[in-house]
Parts: C-alpha cells; sequence; structure tokens
C-alpha cells in the first residue's frame, strides 16, 4: 500500500509539472522600464492605439473616461490571457443585462453559461469572485462605482479594499497601477511623485521621453483604452493584439500579485 501511495504521488506531480510547463506565457509579466521595454512598448501601443477610435467630441483635460468597474471585469476575466477575452466578456455582459444592478443579483451559474464558449481558464470560479466583488461594491457605496478611488488618498483607497475581501491582490493591483498611470498621463500637475509610486525615476530621461509620447496619443482619447480593436462578429473574442494600450502601459508598473489558480 504504501508503496501504491508512493507510485500515485509521483504520477501527480509530474502531471502538474507537464501542465506547468505547458501553461503559455502571461502576456501581463511585469517589464522592467529599460530603454529596450519603453521603445518596444511605445511600438505595440501606436499599433493599438491606431484600431481604436477616439470619442467624437473633445474629452476634457484630466478627466479619464474608462469606468472602473469595466476595469474590474477586464482583469477578472483577462487575467492570464490577452485582452480580447476581458473585451468580448465585457461586450457581453453590457448586451446581456439591462443595467449592473440585474448583472449584480444573476447566478455565477448563469454568467458562467453566457461566457462557456470563450474557452476562459477557472470560469465558475471568475464568476463567482465577480459576483461576490460587485455585491461587496454595492453594499459599501451604495451602488456600482469605483469612481470615487480617483479622488481617494492612497489611505482611503487602502481601506476600501478592505472593506471589500472579495476582492483579490490582482485586481487591487490592477486598479492602483491604472489609477497611477491615469496620473501619469493626463494630470496637468507634477507626476514626478506618481512615476516613483511605480518605481520609475523621474530622473530617467527614456521614461520621460516615453510618456510624452503617450500623452500625446493618447490626447484624442483623454482615457486609458481597455479595448484592442472592434468586436469580431459570431462573438470571437479579438486577437489581433495581445494587450491594449492600458495593459501596455501597466506591465511597466510594479508587479502585482497573481490570483491562485486550482
Amino acid at each position: 500500500m504504501p508503496a501504491k501511495s508512493k507510485k500515485k504521488t509521483a504520477s501527480n506531480a509530474k502531471s502538474e509539472a507537464t501542465e506547468t510547463a505547458a501553461a503559455p506565457p502571461d502576456p501581463r509579466e511585469a517589464l522592467e522600464p529599460t530603454p529596450a521595454n519603453l521603445k518596444a512598448t511605445l511600438a505595440a501601443f501606436e499599433k493599438v492605439l491606431a484600431e481604436l477610435q477616439p470619442p467624437p467630441e473633445p474629452v476634457q483635460p484630466g478627466a479619464p473616461e474608462l469606468d472602473l468597474v469595466e476595469a474590474v471585469l477586464h482583469i477578472a476575466f483577462a487575467d492570464g490571457l490577452p485582452c480580447g477575452y476581458g473585451q468580448e466578456v465585457r461586450r457581453r455582459i453590457a448586451e446581456s443585462f439591462v443595467d449592473r444592478n440585474e448583472f449584480r443579483v444573476t447566478e455565477a451559474y448563469e454568467v458562467e453559461e453566457l461566457l462557456s464558449d470563450l474557452g476562459i481558464p477557472d470560469l465558475f470560479d471568475r464568476c463567482l469572485a465577480v459576483r461576490d466583488m460587485i455585491g461587496q461594491i454595492y453594499a459599501d457605496q451604495n451602488g456600482i462605482t469605483l469612481e470615487f478611488l480617483r479622488e481617494a488618498g492612497v489611505g482611503d483607497r487602502n481601506m476600501f479594499f478592505q472593506r471589500v475581501p472579495a476582492m483579490p491582490p490582482h485586481v487591487v493591483g490592477f486598479l492602483g497601477n491604472l489609477l497611477t498611470f491615469e496620473e501619469i498621463c493626463f494630470s496637468e500637475k507634477s507626476t514626478l511623485r506618481a512615476q516613483q509610486r511605480i518605481g520609475i525615476d523621474p530622473k530617467n530621461n527614456a521614461a520621460n521621453d516615453f510618456f510624452a509620447n503617450v500623452r500625446a496619443l493618447l490626447k484624442p482619447f483623454g482615457y486609458l483604452p481597455l479595448a484592442v480593436g472592434k468586436d469580431l462578429a459570431g462573438g470571437k473574442p479579438n486577437l489581433a493584439h495581445e494587450l491594449s494600450p492600458a495593459c501596455l502601459l501597466l506591465r511597466l508598473g510594479p508587479a502585482v500579485k497573481a490570483k491562485k489558480r486550482r
């Protein structure tokens, strides 16, 4: 009996090692802001931004239009995957529910059925986590919004995240980095502290040139897009570009703890 148990354990270990080796690389793996990485990121940033349509009306400086709840949905479903998956999930949710309150009271298995053909790993776990996050945001804010985070100080943000324990570290980290990059890209005030917050030396000339180019490219948009191009017919994820403009920038920030896979 002991020998059989040992053999089974070795087999399981071999299977787990095989699965790990076969796992695709994480497209959101953090990048050091070296001149070479900044140059490559800017080139990819320009290519994907060229596929997107800016808002028809001029945007007000310093007023990002990205809905932060959309950002939560995006990273919750696209974590470890190209951004096209997050984009398609968000499109289906927007078209399938009258409003976010209806989405809030929908069971996780129903959302799983809506998204089942996309082949997203751990889909039910993701749906359940999103349902819990949305429920806790609603209970805390009496509404499904996170816009207050833009005006909140770091301490107030941390207190909020403590009040919503359903929000896992990789989502909290994603939001924190997103808000910092928004400040760098759109604030009319000095962004030196914001750059320091994400570990980019304000005296780094290559980084300063990079952000100057990014600001110019984003000026017609006024926000950091999470999309990678047009929605595709047939409900297929758009995989023409691996990462959205927002996620390309966030790779340059502090690495965030990925959620645990079962």
